[in-house]
């Protein structure tokens, strides 16, 4: 743990934005910074709608190792600091909530997962739904969302980034990939 000395001033500004007696500064420093990092990503999304964008094919992917998730909704609603395994367990989410039975997500969902707590081999528990679910790399976790979500007719838009790495398709470049509802 870090200790940081702030001027009385500043201690004062952060006092008006604390439930007091609830939030401690750490807590209010950190939600200044989600504030800056969103709107950050909404300079991203701003960004991305008037710079030059590689469109993606989702039914003919290109590799997308070495890429970034910049900005993504689902159903229309923004996925705050999203990745491609951030995605796939929103879209399992949304697929449990419609869905309401494991074995009917399985059946769209072509993901490693288990009913129930596991946390080896990769796996992660999504307590709120209940399912442990595998790591994906973002080739196959690209995959799986264009998957379910066209199984499923839900809206999905992601914006992503190449890395500047060598093994990036199109280092530096910028794509977006859409599947709309038909509802």
């Amino acid at each position: 743990m870090q200790h940081i000395e702030i001027e009385q001033s500043t201690f004062e500004r952060l006092q008006r934005f604390a439930k007091p007696l609830v939030d401690t500064p750490d807590i209010v420093v950190n939600r200044a910074l989600d504030a800056l990092e969103q709107r950050e990503i909404n300079h991203i999304d701003h960004e991305v709608l008037t710079d030059n964008v590689r469109n993606i094919n989702p039914r003919s992917l290109p590799d997308l190792k070495h890429t970034k998730v910049l900005a993504a909704s689902l159903d229309r609603k923004s996925v705050h600091k999203p990745n491609w395994n951030l995605l796939v367990y929103e879209i399992l989410s949304y697929a449990m909530n419609q869905l309401s039975d494991f074995s009917e997500v399985q059946k769209h969902c072509p993901v490693n997962m288990v009913l129930g707590c596991k946390e080896d081999e990769g796996y992660r528990y999504l307590a709120e739904i209940g399912i442990s679910v595998q790591g994906l790399s973002a080739n196959n976790a690209c995959e799986a969302l264009v998957i379910i979500a066209n199984s499923l007719n839900v809206e999905l838009n992601v914006t992503i980034m190449w890395r500047n790495k060598e093994g990036a398709v199109f280092p530096g470049e910028k794509g977006s990939l859409s599947i709309s509802s038909t509802l």
